[in-house]
């Protein structure tokens, strides 16, 4: 079987990926870029499997940057482009305890909200209540709820520029305009073993690299055996990077961790419904995506509304007790009830009844890729780039990132962002990092 040689290989067509393959083409017309991934279709993985939430309401600068600027481009995109994204924005809301309100961290998440222009407003609870009827906020005598470290709602901080959007509506607005200028048909069903590290320049010794040797990555072996070559290798694979770094010896400093969604119908449940619709928060007439007051060790419950299918989804940025993997397994794509019905819902139906016996009709999995200091990856080195580490929050910083990597790839010193903002393209690497750490994951 023959080499087939490329001038740029994207491994990994999530949104990361796709969005990566696009801006690189577009900026470099005359390069052949395979795209390719080892299932079926486009944006069928984690990205698929997301709560696919955006939001702009960070501590970190760096993050507020890549997504204020992302998320101004998927507004682009819906309205002036026409592509429908189902991007709502029914807003973020917090709910916070009087201590967490009060805790210098929440203060200076809010004060680099305020310098950065981030749009933000605080409820009381007097205000919340009425709002939402229906969330609880006093767990006077409840032994229960003192049992489980829950902390009563005093606060809500709301950011009205965040909301929801469809992944796959995403992936394809991407996946569709990388088509349409792209010079190579892009490869699915397509399993990376290995990249191929060689010597630069080669001497073609029996067993070489050696480790006196140069060495670069000059592309991919796929488990066909196939050899596909080319000057730049992107890797956009999330959790699985390390099965691919490894073992040529390059450190991602990426961990993988299970994600769960449940899927809850309010169809015939009135309380649901009155939930649902929530009105004063959005021009959508509904509830916002909410997070619940951090309980215990520091999970935090939190749901999205799903107008389209009269529900909700509800998940958990669960913490200490969630192991962290090496490099995501196979059971990751599996929801747990039992994680929903011991951990998810007890919680769940003390802030908010209507959700009392009610059970979910579905659910799934998914693996995120976390960095040590909860910002993205983006890097090059020895011939390859490196798009990761979002931390949960890929889809929306998901432009701002294939950008930088497309100028990474250019050589650029400055990656210029939607709207003119610009990022030094080397702020996200390993070696010459220059970004605020984030403390507000979910």
């Amino acid at each position: 079987m023959s080499d087939e040689t490329f001038d740029v290989i994207v491994v990994g067509a999530g949104v990361l990926g796709v969005a990566t393959a696009y801006y690189i083409q577009k900026n470099n017309p005359d390069k052949r870029i395979l795209l390719i991934d080892r299932l079926s279709a486009p944006g069928q993985a984690n990205t698929a499997m997301s709560a696919a939430a955006v939001r702009n309401m960070f501590a970190s600068s760096t993050n507020q940057l890549l997504t204020d600027t992302s998320i101004k481009f998927f507004e682009h995109i819906q309205e002036e482009m026409g592509h429908e994204l189902m991007f709502e924005k029914v807003g973020y809301l917090w709910l916070l305890g009087e201590e967490q309100f009060n805790h210098e961290s929440v203060k200076l998440w809010m004060e680099r909200m305020e310098r950065s222009g981030v749009h933000f407003r605080v409820y009381n609870k007097e205000e919340l209540k009425e709002l939402i009827p229906g969330l609880n906020t006093d767990f006077s005598n409840d032994e229960e709820a003192e049992l489980m470290n829950l902390r009563e709602v005093a606060y809500g901080l709301f950011g009205a520029d965040c909301g929801v959007l469809d992944p796959t509506r995403l992936v394809d607005f991407y996946y569709e305009e990388f088509k349409k200028i792209s010079h190579v048909k892009p490869r699915f069903g397509v399993n990376v073993t290995r990249l191929l590290l060689e010597a630069d320049p080669k001497l073609d010794l029996p067993g070489e690299p050696f480790v006196w040797q140069f060495k670069r990555v000059n592309g991919v072996v796929t488990d066909k055996g196939e050899v596909l070559r080319a000057e730049t290798t992107v890797l956009a694979t999330g959790a699985w990077a390390n099965e691919l770094l490894d073992p040529i010896g390059m450190n991602s400093l990426l961990k993988a961790k299970k994600r769960q969604l449940f899927v809850i119908h309010a169809q015939d449940k009135k309380d649901l419904l009155d939930l649902l619709y929530t009105k004063g928060f959005n021009e959508l007439g509904c509830i916002p995506f909410v997070i619940l007051p951090t309980a215990g060790a520091g999970g935090s419950v939190y749901f999205r509304p799903q107008l389209e299918e009269k529900g909700f989804w509800i998940g958990c940025g669960d913490k200490l007790g969630r192991a962290y993997d090496y490099v995501q397994t196979e059971d990751y794509a599996n929801s747990e009830i039992s994680y929903y019905e011991l951990s998810l819902y007890p919680v769940l139906s003390k802030y908010f009844p209507a959700f009392a016996d009610v059970k979910p009709v579905g659910g799934w999995g998914g693996g995120y890729s976390y960095s040590p200091d909860a910002i993205p990856t983006v890097y090059k080195e020895n011939g390859v780039i490196v798009v990761n580490g979002a931390s949960g929050s890929g889809i929306m910083k998901s432009d701002a990132l294939a950008r930088i990597a497309d100028a990474l790839y250019r050589g650029q010193p400055e990656a210029e962002l939607y709207g003119g903002r610009k990022i030094p393209s080397d702020a996200l690497s390993l070696k010459h990092r220059q970004v605020e750490p984030e403390n507000v994951v979910i």
